[in-house]
């Protein structure tokens, strides 16, 4: 859309988890990703504002983008970037040369409708970094109404319902699946087993799929091509599973 930089801010506010001043970025519109996984996707990025997102990982102030997240840190300080303390799979470096190139003013504060209509039609991954459910609902309502996207929540406990819309139910435990399913949500499964073989098929009454993209399913397409982790509005009934790695 002529006239504005294609790194987009559209939300400057406050963390609907704990009220902390966040901004939700958007970047990779005109730019290829090197995620293999994913594809090429816009991507947005939900970051603390005033804290650097390695000082919110030492300190627990992370909290305000991921919420109860079991993938944060659990130890603070120096041990909070070790392997046995995060096992989240986003890779640090990635969410700092965000961080870094706001703090440059690289970016600009663009308003929904302008916004959705640069994004229209295309595929878009929320939450990059950081939980979708720590953006004001009415956010993405404005900004996803001409596109399609991809996202999960680990909130899906206690986040409005109407999340449920856009995002996929982020389970860890057969509990998990069985809950969210129960609140509306499509879900996404990660399986703390080794092969498929070793995997659940079903859980209760409910139906696993496996992830096409995923590694033990030889990565046959990529999340921008397949798009079943949209959440309700997709219309889809299928329940997503994945290996964890």
């Amino acid at each position: 859309m002529e006239g504005y930089n294609l790194l987009m801010i559209i939300y400057d506010g406050k963390s609907q988890i704990d009220g902390n001043p966040i901004v939700a970025i958007v970047t990779g519109i005109d730019t290829k990703s090197n995620n293999s996984k994913t594809g090429h996707m816009p991507q947005i990025w939900i970051l603390n504002k005033t804290v650097h997102p390695i000082e919110a990982l030492r300190t627990g102030q992370d909290v305000s983008v991921c919420g109860n997240c079991p993938h944060r840190p659990q130890k603070l300080g120096n041990l909070a970037l070790k392997k046995d303390s995060r096992s989240c799979y986003v890779n640090t470096m990635s969410f700092n040369a965000i961080f870094r190139s706001y703090l440059k003013g690289n970016y600009d504060t663009v308003d929904l409708e302008s916004a959705s209509e640069i994004l229209k039609d295309m595929h878009v991954r929320l939450g990059a970094y950081g939980d979708p459910a720590a953006v004001p609902i009415e956010v993405w309502d404005g900004l996803l109404s001409k596109c399609v996207s991809t996202g999960y929540t680990h909130q899906w406990r206690t986040c409005d319902p109407r999340y449920a819309e856009y995002c996929m139910a982020s389970c860890d435990s057969d509990t998990d699946v069985e809950d969210a399913v129960k609140k509306g949500y499509r879900v996404f499964f990660v399986q703390n087993h080794k092969t498929i073989d070793d995997a659940l098929k079903t859980v209760g009454d409910t139906k696993l799929a496996w992830c096409p993209a995923s590694k033990e399913k030889g990565k046959v397409t990529t999340c921008s091509k397949c798009m079943a982790c949209s959440g309700t509005r997709s219309k889809l009934h299928s329940n997503i599973t994945i290996l964890k790695h």
